[in-house]
């Protein structure tokens, strides 16, 4: 086993992937943590987090709102 720990950045880009670009709510983001093994983000392990990353990125991104778009 190695010695990985996932940092806050690495929860918070997945988070920010999960429920901002693909719309996940609370619950499905866990089902999908759940489903590579882990009951938190916090105890992914290195192969874990390539998996629920590979997941959450074949999602489709969740349609934008009008009203939230930035400018440029």
């Amino acid at each position: 086993m190695t010695d990985f720990k996932i940092s806050p950045a690495m929860v918070k880009a997945l988070r920010r992937l999960a429920h901002g670009q693909k719309g996940l709510d609370e619950e499905t983001y866990r089902a999908h943590v759940r489903a590579v093994g882990c009951e938190s983000t916090l105890d992914l392990s290195r192969p874990q987090h390539a998996a629920l990353l590979q997941r959450l990125v074949a999602l489709p991104d969740s349609p934008k709102v009008r009203g939230n778009a930035r400018r440029a």
